[in-house]
């Protein structure tokens, strides 16, 4: 398992960006990354890569943020695999005004096929579907991460 996280608040750059994690807050010695492990992952960057089909199974995903945004609206953020969106993923939360908090979080068990490398973001969701005419799109506004982990592992 390996847990990345964010301390310090980090405003993404559009309200479709990938999260990038400030480090590594712990990492299990079952999860050898870049070492001919299950798992590549260099600090610093959004991709999270299980590695060829040697690696098929299940894995868990868990995210878990306190946001805030510099207006208020819509925040929304899921998981991608392979650059789309699983959509029982993404959570969305309607600030009332500007630098309020609030927490958010998804946890997901994903079965991964053979096949070639999976690659993993958390990000960032543009639009989320209207509660009461879900045929109307909200735009989201962009994030502000105060503080978040995200994790990756296997059961």
């Amino acid at each position: 398992m390996i847990e990345t996280i964010i301390n310090e608040p980090k405003a993404l750059v559009s309200n479709s960006s990938a999260v990038v994690f400030d480090g590594i807050g712990s990492i299990s010695k079952s999860t050898p990354c870049c070492n001919g492990g299950w798992l590549s992952y260099q600090n610093g960057s959004p991709l999270f890569k299980i590695l060829e089909d040697k690696y098929t199974g299940r894995y868990f995903a868990t995210f878990s943020a306190t946001i805030s945004s510099a207006v208020a609206g819509t925040i929304a953020f899921g998981l991608y695999i392979d650059g789309i969106l699983i959509p029982d993923t993404v959570r969305a939360v309607t600030l009332a005004a500007a630098d309020d908090l609030a927490t958010i979080s998804f946890s997901r068990e994903l079965p991964i096929c053979p096949r070639s490398t999976t690659t993993l973001t958390v990000q960032s969701v543009p639009t989320v579907a209207t509660p009461t005419d879900p045929t109307t799109p909200i735009t989201t506004e962009i994030p502000i991460i105060v503080a978040g982990s995200f994790r990756l592992g296997r059961p």
